[in-house]
């Protein structure tokens, strides 16, 4: 009888150690799991960041071409505005000489 009751403690006691060998080999995978889920979430933020960055690249870049478009455009009406003015200008220029020269 005392040698059942020390047989029985025994095996609860095989039997706790093994609960206890599973647990932890349990918390390591569910610590493990959880390690790999993270890095695939941070890598999956890192990827949607960088495409992100990149689509507000690409649409200033778009903007800053428009604008550029537009300030050429008006740097070439004013330069022309420019030479038409000083054209005339000249050519009064040379009006009010050669007036000068031949009065």
């Amino acid at each position: 009888m005392v040698s059942d009751a020390i047989r029985q403690i025994k095996d609860a006691e095989k039997d706790a150690e093994e609960t206890v060998r599973r647990a932890r080999a349990d918390a390591k995978r569910l610590v493990a799991d959880s390690q790999e889920a993270a890095e695939r979430v941070l890598e999956q933020a890192q990827r949607e960041a960088r495409d992100e960055e990149k689509r507000l690249v690409d649409e200033a870049r778009t903007e800053a071409e428009v604008q550029a478009t537009k300030l050429a455009a008006e740097s070439r009406r004013a330069v022309e505005a420019t030479r038409q003015s000083a054209g005339e200008k000249v050519k009064a220029g040379v009006k009010k000489a050669l007036d000068a020269v031949t009065s």
